[in-house]
């Protein structure tokens, strides 16, 4: 992946794209694997989802009312989440060995990283994947699209705004290299 990033990175109007410092950050190799990483962290959640809402289907669980409100509880929630552990698990190990290639595997750096991983995630989780995630999906409802495409609108524009979330946090906070790695 790193030689064709090279010979891409060879061509005239790429070189000419990377005199410009936006260019360098936005087409840094990095930045590159982590968006086709996170692509595939998508699909991976989208395929869960795909396979999870053929089981539970996009039906009602429990409906209650709340300060006179009726909230509906259904399973597209919990096929979120579902979805959700699998994509983290898979984030986590690509992010670490390909995208900002830490080398350490001791059960101590492991166990460290994965529990600054999973609270970052469960942050985007609950802001994005849940909360927007929500909002969206009970936006597309109430003017008149159906539950499949309202969830799946939800998820796409959801999937946007965690990735990026998410790349901040593990490259400034999670992975960041310490200065000795950075100098050499």
């Amino acid at each position: 992946m790193k030689k064709l990033y090279d010979k891409i990175m060879q061509l005239k109007f790429m070189q000419k794209l990377m005199e410009k410092s936006f260019f360098q950050k936005v087409l840094s190799y990095e930045f590159i694997i982590y968006v086709v990483f996170g692509v595939l962290t998508t699909l991976v959640n989208f395929v869960i989802s795909y396979i999870c809402n053929k089981i539970f289907g996009y039906g009602i669980i429990k409906e209650f009312t709340l300060f006179s409100k009726t909230i509906k509880f259904s399973w597209v929630y919990v096929t979120n989440i579902i979805s959700w552990v699998g994509a983290v698990l898979f984030a986590y190990f690509t992010n670490k060995a390909f995208v900002f290639e830490v080398k350490d595997w001791s059960p101590k750096v492991v166990a460290r990283e994965m529990v600054s991983f999973f609270s970052a995630r469960i942050v985007s989780l609950l802001a994005f994947d849940l909360g927007f995630f929500a909002i969206v999906y009970n936006i597309f409802i109430k003017i008149g699209v159906g539950d499949g495409a309202s969830y799946w609108i939800a998820k796409i524009a959801a999937a946007v705004f965690t990735v990026l979330f998410n790349y901040v946090f593990s490259k400034f906070i999670i992975f960041k290299k310490k200065n000795s790695e950075d100098k050499s």
